[in-house]
Protein backbone atom coordinates (compact mmCIF):
# COMPACT_ATOMS: atom_id res chain seq x y z
CA UNK A 1 0.00 0.00 0.00
CA UNK A 2 1.74 3.49 -1.13
CA UNK A 3 1.39 6.61 1.09
CA UNK A 4 -1.55 7.84 -0.38
CA UNK A 5 -3.68 4.89 0.00
CA UNK A 6 -2.51 5.11 3.51
CA UNK A 7 -3.83 8.59 3.87
CA UNK A 8 -6.99 7.75 2.13
CA UNK A 9 -7.77 4.76 4.91
CA UNK A 10 -6.86 7.04 8.12
CA UNK A 11 -9.44 9.37 6.66
CA UNK A 12 -12.29 6.54 6.83
CA UNK A 13 -10.83 4.95 9.61
CA UNK A 14 -11.02 8.34 11.71
CA UNK A 15 -14.38 9.00 10.58
CA UNK A 16 -16.37 6.65 12.34
CA UNK A 17 -14.46 8.23 16.39
CA UNK A 18 -14.52 11.93 14.98
CA UNK A 19 -17.41 14.11 14.09
CA UNK A 20 -14.88 16.26 12.35
CA UNK A 21 -11.59 15.58 10.67
CA UNK A 22 -9.40 18.22 8.67
CA UNK A 23 -7.11 17.44 5.84
CA UNK A 24 -4.02 20.32 6.34
CA UNK A 25 -4.14 22.71 3.33
CA UNK A 26 -6.95 21.07 2.23
CA UNK A 27 -10.00 21.42 3.82
CA UNK A 28 -12.18 19.38 6.47
CA UNK A 29 -14.58 16.61 6.82
CA UNK A 30 -17.85 17.23 8.78
CA UNK A 31 -19.92 14.27 10.16
CA UNK A 32 -23.81 15.30 11.02
CA UNK A 33 -25.98 12.42 12.86
CA UNK A 34 -29.52 12.09 11.48
CA UNK A 35 -32.28 10.20 13.17
CA UNK A 36 -33.79 7.51 12.25
CA UNK A 37 -36.75 8.90 9.47
CA UNK A 38 -39.33 7.26 6.78
CA UNK A 39 -38.44 7.71 3.34
CA UNK A 40 -39.72 10.47 1.27
CA UNK A 41 -42.41 7.77 -0.73
CA UNK A 42 -42.90 7.04 3.05
CA UNK A 43 -42.72 3.39 2.36
CA UNK A 44 -39.69 2.39 4.33
CA UNK A 45 -38.28 3.75 7.57
CA UNK A 46 -34.27 4.26 7.64
CA UNK A 47 -32.11 3.68 10.36
CA UNK A 48 -29.91 6.49 12.17
CA UNK A 49 -27.34 7.57 10.79
CA UNK A 50 -24.43 10.13 9.79
CA UNK A 51 -23.76 11.85 6.84
CA UNK A 52 -20.15 13.33 5.43
CA UNK A 53 -20.01 16.79 3.96
CA UNK A 54 -17.12 18.55 3.20
CA UNK A 55 -15.56 22.60 3.83
CA UNK A 56 -12.68 23.58 2.01
CA UNK A 57 -11.88 26.79 4.22
CA UNK A 58 -11.21 24.09 6.99
CA UNK A 59 -7.65 23.92 6.67
CA UNK A 60 -5.65 24.30 10.18
CA UNK A 61 -4.46 20.93 11.42
CA UNK A 62 -6.15 19.55 14.19
CA UNK A 63 -3.35 17.16 14.60
CA UNK A 64 -6.24 13.70 14.52
CA UNK A 65 -4.55 12.32 10.90
CA UNK A 66 -0.89 13.28 11.91
CA UNK A 67 -1.12 11.23 14.83
CA UNK A 68 -2.69 8.30 13.07
CA UNK A 69 0.35 8.78 10.69
CA UNK A 70 2.89 8.82 13.17
CA UNK A 71 1.77 5.86 14.63
CA UNK A 72 1.66 3.83 11.77
CA UNK A 73 4.57 4.93 9.87
CA UNK A 74 6.14 5.06 13.13
CA UNK A 75 7.89 8.85 12.42
CA UNK A 76 7.67 11.81 13.75
CA UNK A 77 5.51 14.56 13.98
CA UNK A 78 7.18 16.68 11.15
CA UNK A 79 7.32 13.82 8.60
CA UNK A 80 3.49 13.09 9.51
CA UNK A 81 2.81 16.81 8.54
CA UNK A 82 4.89 16.37 5.77
CA UNK A 83 3.25 13.79 4.42
CA UNK A 84 -0.52 15.69 4.41
CA UNK A 85 0.67 18.49 2.87
CA UNK A 86 1.87 16.22 0.05
CA UNK A 87 -0.99 14.65 -0.29
CA UNK A 88 -3.47 17.75 -0.04
CA UNK A 89 -0.87 19.07 -3.16
CA UNK A 90 -1.73 15.73 -4.85
CA UNK A 91 -5.40 16.10 -4.88
CA UNK A 92 -5.21 19.70 -5.90
CA UNK A 93 -3.07 18.81 -8.78
CA UNK A 94 -5.75 16.44 -10.03
CA UNK A 95 -8.56 18.80 -9.47
CA UNK A 96 -6.83 21.36 -11.57
CA UNK A 97 -5.81 18.80 -14.31
CA UNK A 98 -8.55 16.56 -14.41
CA UNK A 99 -11.66 18.17 -12.79
CA UNK A 100 -12.50 15.33 -10.56
CA UNK A 101 -11.15 13.18 -7.97
CA UNK A 102 -13.11 10.03 -6.64
CA UNK A 103 -11.77 8.62 -3.02
CA UNK A 104 -13.84 5.03 -2.80
CA UNK A 105 -15.64 5.36 0.56
CA UNK A 106 -16.26 9.20 0.71
CA UNK A 107 -17.48 10.19 -2.58
CA UNK A 108 -16.21 12.86 -4.96
CA UNK A 109 -14.35 16.17 -5.36
CA UNK A 110 -14.60 18.64 -8.27
CA UNK A 111 -14.22 22.11 -9.19
CA UNK A 112 -16.88 24.37 -10.28
CA UNK A 113 -16.49 27.37 -12.48
CA UNK A 114 -14.87 29.91 -10.02
CA UNK A 115 -12.26 26.85 -9.43
CA UNK A 116 -13.83 26.14 -5.87
CA UNK A 117 -13.47 22.73 -4.67
CA UNK A 118 -16.80 20.93 -3.97
CA UNK A 119 -18.15 17.65 -2.43
CA UNK A 120 -20.39 15.08 -3.30
CA UNK A 121 -20.69 12.39 -0.84
CA UNK A 122 -21.30 8.29 -1.87
CA UNK A 123 -24.56 7.06 -1.27
CA UNK A 124 -25.36 4.74 1.07
CA UNK A 125 -22.32 4.99 3.59
CA UNK A 126 -22.89 5.27 7.30
CA UNK A 127 -20.23 6.63 10.05
CA UNK A 128 -22.78 5.41 12.89
CA UNK A 129 -21.14 2.87 14.27
CA UNK A 130 -24.17 2.08 16.96
CA UNK A 131 -26.78 1.47 14.14
CA UNK A 132 -24.39 -0.72 12.11
CA UNK A 133 -26.74 -4.13 11.29
CA UNK A 134 -29.64 -1.98 10.63
CA UNK A 135 -31.47 -2.36 7.76
CA UNK A 136 -34.49 -0.08 6.51
CA UNK A 137 -38.17 -1.53 7.42
CA UNK A 138 -41.02 -1.58 5.21
CA UNK A 139 -43.52 0.02 6.58
CA UNK A 140 -47.27 -1.22 5.31
CA UNK A 141 -50.67 1.09 6.23
CA UNK A 142 -53.03 -1.55 7.81
CA UNK A 143 -56.46 -1.32 6.63
CA UNK A 144 -59.57 -0.44 8.77
CA UNK A 145 -61.16 -3.82 9.72
CA UNK A 146 -64.84 -3.91 8.98
CA UNK A 147 -67.39 -6.07 11.37
CA UNK A 148 -70.37 -7.63 9.93
CA UNK A 149 -73.42 -6.37 11.48
CA UNK A 150 -75.51 -8.71 12.74
CA UNK A 151 -79.76 -8.62 13.81
CA UNK A 152 -79.96 -8.39 17.40
CA UNK A 153 -82.33 -10.73 18.85
CA UNK A 154 -84.51 -10.52 21.83
CA UNK A 155 -85.54 -13.35 24.12
CA UNK A 156 -88.71 -13.42 26.35
CA UNK A 157 -87.50 -13.11 30.16
CA UNK A 158 -89.23 -15.33 32.98
CA UNK A 159 -90.64 -13.22 35.51
CA UNK A 160 -90.13 -14.26 39.16
CA UNK A 161 -91.54 -13.40 42.72
CA UNK A 162 -88.81 -11.44 44.37
CA UNK A 163 -91.20 -10.20 47.81
CA UNK A 164 -89.40 -12.95 49.61
CA UNK A 165 -86.05 -12.03 48.73
CA UNK A 166 -86.67 -8.53 49.69
CA UNK A 167 -88.02 -9.21 53.10
CA UNK A 168 -84.71 -11.51 53.67
CA UNK A 169 -82.53 -8.39 52.59
CA UNK A 170 -84.66 -5.84 55.16
CA UNK A 171 -84.11 -8.19 58.30
CA UNK A 172 -80.09 -8.58 57.21
CA UNK A 173 -80.39 -4.64 57.39
CA UNK A 174 -82.12 -4.78 60.88
CA UNK A 175 -79.54 -7.17 62.00
CA UNK A 176 -77.14 -4.76 61.51
CA UNK A 177 -78.30 -1.60 62.74
CA UNK A 178 -79.01 -3.46 66.07
CA UNK A 179 -75.30 -4.91 66.28
CA UNK A 180 -74.10 -1.44 65.36
CA UNK A 181 -76.08 0.37 68.37
CA UNK A 182 -75.27 -2.41 71.02
CA UNK A 183 -71.62 -1.84 70.14
CA UNK A 184 -71.71 1.66 70.60
CA UNK A 185 -73.42 1.88 73.71
CA UNK A 186 -70.96 -0.45 75.44
CA UNK A 187 -68.22 1.58 73.72
CA UNK A 188 -69.58 4.95 75.49
CA UNK A 189 -69.57 3.07 78.45
CA UNK A 190 -66.35 1.66 78.66
CA UNK A 191 -65.00 4.93 77.93
CA UNK A 192 -67.34 6.71 80.35
CA UNK A 193 -65.69 3.98 83.47
CA UNK A 194 -61.82 4.61 81.83
CA UNK A 195 -62.38 8.36 82.35
CA UNK A 196 -64.10 8.55 85.74
CA UNK A 197 -61.20 6.24 87.32
CA UNK A 198 -57.89 8.27 85.20
CA UNK A 199 -56.66 11.69 86.20
CA UNK A 200 -57.93 13.49 83.39
CA UNK A 201 -59.24 16.66 84.73
CA UNK A 202 -60.57 19.76 84.27
CA UNK A 203 -62.70 20.87 80.66
CA UNK A 204 -62.00 17.69 79.14
CA UNK A 205 -63.45 15.72 81.95
CA UNK A 206 -66.41 17.74 82.57
CA UNK A 207 -67.10 17.52 78.53
CA UNK A 208 -67.58 13.42 79.21
CA UNK A 209 -69.01 13.24 81.96
CA UNK A 210 -71.25 16.37 81.50
CA UNK A 211 -71.09 18.37 84.43
CA UNK A 212 -68.67 20.98 85.27
CA UNK A 213 -65.20 20.37 86.84
CA UNK A 214 -63.04 23.59 88.46
CA UNK A 215 -59.39 23.28 86.71
CA UNK A 216 -56.78 22.03 89.32
CA UNK A 217 -52.94 23.19 89.18
CA UNK A 218 -50.47 20.82 90.62
CA UNK A 219 -47.12 22.42 90.51
CA UNK A 220 -44.26 19.81 89.88
CA UNK A 221 -41.25 19.64 91.81
CA UNK A 222 -38.03 19.44 90.00
CA UNK A 223 -34.74 17.99 91.91
CA UNK A 224 -31.18 20.34 92.26
CA UNK A 225 -29.90 20.99 89.36
CA UNK A 226 -25.76 20.14 89.62
CA UNK A 227 -24.20 22.90 87.45
CA UNK A 228 -21.00 21.83 85.86
CA UNK A 229 -17.77 24.26 87.14
CA UNK A 230 -17.20 25.81 84.20
CA UNK A 231 -14.56 27.49 85.44
CA UNK A 232 -11.53 26.92 83.04
CA UNK A 233 -7.59 27.43 83.23
CA UNK A 234 -6.33 30.25 81.30
CA UNK A 235 -4.75 29.58 78.32
CA UNK A 236 -1.62 31.74 77.03
CA UNK A 237 -1.87 33.03 73.86
CA UNK A 238 0.16 34.18 70.57
CA UNK A 239 -1.17 36.54 68.24
CA UNK A 240 -0.51 37.22 65.08
CA UNK A 241 0.49 39.78 62.28
CA UNK A 242 -2.92 40.70 62.10
CA UNK A 243 -3.71 40.51 66.00
CA UNK A 244 -5.76 36.87 65.46
CA UNK A 245 -5.18 34.55 68.09
CA UNK A 246 -5.96 31.16 68.76
CA UNK A 247 -6.73 29.92 72.13
CA UNK A 248 -6.52 25.47 72.91
CA UNK A 249 -9.65 24.63 74.96
CA UNK A 250 -11.13 21.04 75.80
CA UNK A 251 -11.78 18.31 74.08
CA UNK A 252 -9.42 19.38 70.82
CA UNK A 253 -11.69 22.76 70.28
CA UNK A 254 -10.21 25.80 70.00
CA UNK A 255 -11.28 29.56 70.07
CA UNK A 256 -10.24 32.35 67.41
CA UNK A 257 -10.33 35.48 69.12
CA UNK A 258 -8.72 39.49 67.75
CA UNK A 259 -6.27 41.32 69.86
CA UNK A 260 -7.81 44.54 70.58
CA UNK A 261 -4.89 47.92 70.87
CA UNK A 262 -4.18 48.90 74.50
CA UNK A 263 -5.15 52.81 74.20
CA UNK A 264 -4.85 53.36 77.89
CA UNK A 265 -1.73 55.67 79.47
CA UNK A 266 0.85 54.26 82.10
CA UNK A 267 -1.68 56.39 84.87
CA UNK A 268 -4.66 54.98 83.63
CA UNK A 269 -2.77 51.59 83.45
CA UNK A 270 -1.70 51.51 87.19
CA UNK A 271 -5.13 52.40 87.81
CA UNK A 272 -6.55 49.32 86.52
CA UNK A 273 -6.15 45.76 87.48
CA UNK A 274 -6.51 44.06 84.14
CA UNK A 275 -5.49 44.41 80.41
CA UNK A 276 -8.50 43.77 77.91
CA UNK A 277 -5.68 42.30 75.47
CA UNK A 278 -1.79 43.24 74.26
CA UNK A 279 -0.54 45.43 71.75
CA UNK A 280 0.92 43.42 68.50
CA UNK A 281 2.74 45.55 66.39
CA UNK A 282 2.43 44.81 62.64
CA UNK A 283 5.43 43.45 60.46
CA UNK A 284 6.00 43.60 57.12
CA UNK A 285 6.25 40.31 55.80
CA UNK A 286 4.64 37.04 56.78
CA UNK A 287 4.63 33.73 55.46
CA UNK A 288 1.01 32.58 54.66
CA UNK A 289 1.35 28.66 54.90
CA UNK A 290 -2.68 27.83 53.84
CA UNK A 291 -5.61 29.44 53.04
CA UNK A 292 -9.32 27.32 54.01
CA UNK A 293 -12.69 28.32 53.43
CA UNK A 294 -13.68 26.19 56.62
CA UNK A 295 -12.08 27.85 59.83
CA UNK A 296 -12.36 24.15 61.25
CA UNK A 297 -9.46 22.92 58.94
CA UNK A 298 -7.74 26.04 59.32
CA UNK A 299 -7.26 25.11 63.07
CA UNK A 300 -6.52 21.90 62.47
CA UNK A 301 -3.60 22.91 60.28
CA UNK A 302 -2.39 24.97 63.11
CA UNK A 303 -2.08 22.53 65.79
CA UNK A 304 -0.50 19.99 63.26
CA UNK A 305 2.06 22.56 62.38
CA UNK A 306 2.77 23.18 66.10
CA UNK A 307 2.97 19.48 67.06
CA UNK A 308 5.83 19.71 64.21
CA UNK A 309 7.84 23.15 66.25
CA UNK A 310 6.60 25.03 63.28
CA UNK A 311 5.42 28.64 64.70
CA UNK A 312 2.06 28.92 63.07
CA UNK A 313 -0.86 31.25 64.06
CA UNK A 314 -4.67 31.84 61.88
CA UNK A 315 -4.25 35.58 60.49
CA UNK A 316 -7.81 36.14 59.91
CA UNK A 317 -9.47 36.67 56.59
CA UNK A 318 -8.30 37.34 53.24
CA UNK A 319 -10.23 39.23 50.70
CA UNK A 320 -11.97 36.24 49.63
CA UNK A 321 -13.25 34.83 52.68
CA UNK A 322 -10.48 32.78 53.19
CA UNK A 323 -8.81 31.61 56.51
CA UNK A 324 -5.13 32.23 56.14
CA UNK A 325 -2.57 30.57 58.28
CA UNK A 326 0.54 31.71 58.66
CA UNK A 327 3.95 31.93 60.14
CA UNK A 328 6.31 34.65 61.93
CA UNK A 329 6.13 38.33 61.15
CA UNK A 330 9.78 39.91 59.30
CA UNK A 331 10.64 43.53 58.80
CA UNK A 332 12.51 42.79 55.65
CA UNK A 333 11.65 40.26 52.51
CA UNK A 334 15.52 38.96 52.79
CA UNK A 335 14.13 37.80 56.46
CA UNK A 336 11.25 35.90 55.28
CA UNK A 337 12.95 34.51 52.55
CA UNK A 338 15.50 32.68 54.88
CA UNK A 339 12.08 31.09 56.76
CA UNK A 340 10.78 30.23 53.92
CA UNK A 341 13.26 28.00 52.41
CA UNK A 342 13.57 26.26 56.09
CA UNK A 343 9.71 25.48 56.07
CA UNK A 344 9.57 24.04 52.79
CA UNK A 345 9.92 20.74 53.67
CA UNK A 346 7.13 21.09 55.74
CA UNK A 347 4.94 23.52 53.44
CA UNK A 348 5.97 23.32 49.73
CA UNK A 349 3.21 26.02 48.56
CA UNK A 350 3.92 28.25 51.21
CA UNK A 351 4.65 31.63 49.87
CA UNK A 352 5.37 35.26 51.46
CA UNK A 353 2.61 38.07 52.01
CA UNK A 354 3.69 41.68 52.37
CA UNK A 355 1.42 43.12 55.71
CA UNK A 356 -1.18 45.31 55.00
Amino acid sequence: MNLHQTIIKGIKEQLFYNDYLVLPNFGGFILKKIPSHFSASGGMLLPPSKTISFNAQLKQNDRILAQWIQHKLNCDNLQAVHHLNDFAEYCKSILLNKGRLTIDGLGFFYSDLENNICFEPQQQINFLTSSFGLSPVSVKEIEVETLPQTETVFIDRVITNTSAKTEKIKSRNYRRIAIAAISGVFFLSGLLLVVSNSKISGQLKASLLGKEQKLIYTPISYQELDLKNLDTEKKDYVADVNGIAVLELENNKSLTVRAIENSLTEPEVAKTNHVTASHISKKNFEIVLGCFSILNNANRMVKKLRSENVSANLSGQNNKGLYVVSSGNFETKEEALVQLSALKNVSPNAWIKKGE
